[in-house]
């Protein structure tokens, strides 16, 4: 199914994210994905577009208590820090800007996105939304944590 731009991508298949969860609580800490003005190098959650289709990150996140990794099919449209919700559309091989926080990237109705977390605090890891014949997803990235979109297909996993 296409999106807005005439292409587009896909579903989730469960991933072992209480280890991570695990591992985050028995560090002491679990950091939430926080937009603000700007941000270190260090604190920023990002998005990466290594694929060959388009894809749109988003600057709040707008649940409390999520690990990077979680979903809801409920748009995100929060303020957070007093940043209003903002978009970010990224072409292939693009990525939001480094020095600004982005919480979110967006999975779009009929695709298959595929995803490799690289995270400060936790244990890298990939995993696959498989939208196909479902709704959007929008998809948590926590503070020091960055998405790769490493793949995206209306027609495959």
């Amino acid at each position: 199914m296409a999106n807005r731009w005439g292409n587009r991508r896909g579903r989730v298949k469960p991933v072992a994210l209480g280890v991570v969860a695990l591992f985050a609580a028995a560090a002491g800490f679990a950091p939430s994905a926080h937009a603000g003005a700007s941000c270190t190098s260090a604190g920023c959650s990002r998005t990466v577009n290594d694929s060959s289709y388009h894809a749109v990150a988003y600057r709040n996140w707008c649940r409390g208590g999520d690990i990077t990794g979680a979903w809801t099919t409920t748009r995100p449209t929060c303020t957070s820090d007093k940043v209003k919700q903002q978009t970010h559309y990224l072409a292939p091989h693009t990525h939001t800007p480094w020095t600004v926080d982005w919480d979110a990237f967006q999975v779009d109705p009929g695709w298959c996105v595929k995803v490799h977390f690289v995270n400060s605090w936790e244990p890298d890891y990939s995993q696959t939304y498989d939208r196909r014949g479902k709704s959007a997803v929008w998809v948590k990235v926590a503070d020091n944590s960055v998405a790769h979109i490493t793949a995206q297909s209306p027609s495959h996993c």
